[in-house]
């Protein structure tokens, strides 16, 4: 074991297989999702808008004060041409270093919580979340060298397990009473599972060893990273904050409930085939190859997916909220709908960041994030004047001005052209007409109502489904092959014959 930790790559990693990774991240994502899309119906039963509020403002301050932790380190891992036991030791105590800083910082500021916005309950869930970044700390090493050998199936379980306690806890602390705070116990109950589970199935990769070797270096790297990543978060942080100060603790209840509903979506389709492929291209940078076929063929996988879902999410944003959250969401139908519309914009950009890292072009990706997220911030700040709809709308603004900024350097880094572009985007569009026509049809005939009656609902969304399976087949689109092939992994292979046998 020793032996090992001196030398993590000492034996060679298992051989990476995207469509096995796929199936894995696949399998636990989606039972993943139903377990945190059922706890969140079930909060949103449980608490009240404003109470939701409460957490999200909390979460907004932890969030704010946890961007020095935004240096995506574990890249810095994954990518490497070479990880031995001083690079890991270097990383690890730098991580660790930022994570309690952050720690203590949530932990300072949770004393001022009873003066932000007159809501003293703001303080009891910062304590909470100060631990949340020491745990990941302990998480940190382990994950990042399972990721880097292309092991997403623990990766999976990892995630499968943070999310499932955390979901658990709140949804039990919630039925016990716990109002806002089971969210935050929640929080903390399952970065600590994640970091058992990550130590468990990295045990190999387990140090506390310490170390400041090419200290420069990861600074540098994860300082770029910070003014990427961290930016984001920031930007994303404070307009919870502005909206929360402009609108009111329920608004701001009901517009992170619409968001939450999207980052499901996002998260649990987007994320898991980017972070698979960012490993694939990873390995690609280093052998010298072109990203170009690799590239196009995901980001044609993806839009075809997620335009379709998005869109039939804006159409149907009224009825989604009003069954999944009750009457008492109907406030957060507008606010989904425009974020669904960004979001189709945004997954023409798939990969952005992925890409911008394996070609080292860091420095100039943190220039883009400032000018994007902070004319963000400025067109959030003006859409809260005009309400919750306003707010959305703005995102939407955001998400053009990051196709403006970022899509001439992709073609470039990509050795892609516009016109490499113009088919994947023409068949996702089609697709997307198709699938979501008949819900649009069934919500002008009962005049756009959250009450939309729910079996003429299923019926739309059936006819759809139908429709666009029926126009990936007769377009010939390569997600029909990569399906198959899929689902040829995920099937236990057969013995082999043998004369015995016969």
């Amino acid at each position: 074991m020793a032996e090992l930790r001196e030398a993590p790559e000492a034996m060679a990693p298992p051989a990476f297989s995207k469509r096995r990774s796929l199936a894995w991240m696949g399998l636990c994502q989606g039972g993943l999702f139903l377990a945190q899309f059922g706890t969140s119906l079930a909060l949103a039963r449980l608490l009240t808008p404003h109470e939701t509020g409460i957490f999200s403002l909390a979460a907004a301050i932890a969030g704010l004060l946890s961007t020095l932790r935004s240096c995506g380190l574990s890249s810095y891992i994954v990518r490497a041409e070479r990880v031995d036991a001083a690079l890991l030791a270097s990383v690890f105590t730098v991580n660790l270093m930022l994570s309690g800083a952050a720690a203590i910082l949530i932990l300072a500021f949770s004393v001022f919580g009873s003066v932000l916005l007159g809501e003293p309950e703001v303080q009891r869930a910062l304590a909470i979340l100060a631990v949340v970044p020491l745990v990941g700390a302990l998480e940190f090493r382990p994950a990042a060298m399972i990721e880097r050998h292309g092991n997403f199936r623990g990766v999976a379980l990892v995630n499968m397990l943070r999310g499932l306690v955390a979901s658990g806890a709140m949804l039990a602390l919630a039925l016990l009473g716990f109002s806002y705070m089971s969210q935050a116990y929640g929080q903390a109950a399952g970065a600590v599972a994640a970091a058992l589970a990550a130590n468990g199935l990295g045990l190999r990769y387990v140090s506390l060893r310490m170390g400041l070797a090419g200290w420069r270096e990861i600074l540098t790297y994860g300082g770029r990273l910070f003014a990427i990543a961290g930016v984001a978060g920031l930007a994303g942080r404070m307009g919870d904050l502005v909206l929360g100060r402009m609108l009111g603790l329920n608004a701001l209840g009901l517009y992170s409930r619409a968001a939450s509903l999207n980052t499901l979506m996002w998260d649990h389709l987007h994320v898991v085939i980017t972070r698979i492929t960012f490993v694939d291209l990873a390995n690609q940078q280093r052998d010298g190859q072109s990203l170009r076929t690799c590239y196009l063929n995901t980001l044609g996988m993806i839009t075809v997916l997620l335009w379709p879902a998005f869109a039939g999410a804006a159409v149907l944003a009224g009825p989604i909220v009003r069954i999944l959250l009750g009457p008492g969401w109907d406030g957060a139908a507008l606010p989904f709908c425009l974020l669904s519309l960004a979001a189709i914009v945004l997954t023409s950009l798939s990969m952005t960041w992925e890409v911008f890292l394996i070609r080292d072009q860091t420095a100039l990706q943190a220039r883009f994030e400032f000018l994007r997220h902070g004319a963000g911030l400025v067109m959030f700040s003006i859409g809260c004047l005009f309400g919750l709809g306003g707010a959305g709308a703005a995102r939407i603004g955001e998400a053009f001005l990051a196709v403006g900024l970022y899509r001439p350097h992709l073609e470039r880094m990509t050795d892609t052209f516009r016109r490499d572009y113009a088919p994947i985007y023409l068949h996702a569009a089609v697709l997307t007409g198709i699938a979501v026509a008949p819900a649009i049809l069934v919500m002008s005939a009962w005049g756009w109502s959250a009450e939309t009656p729910q079996p003429s609902l299923a019926a739309a969304i059936a006819a759809g489904i139908a429709g666009w399976a029926c126009g990936l087949r007769y377009l010939e689109h390569p997600l029909v092959a990569e399906a198959r092939l899929l689902l040829a992994h995920m099937r236990p292979a057969r013995p082999a014959t043998t004369v015995s046998d016969l």
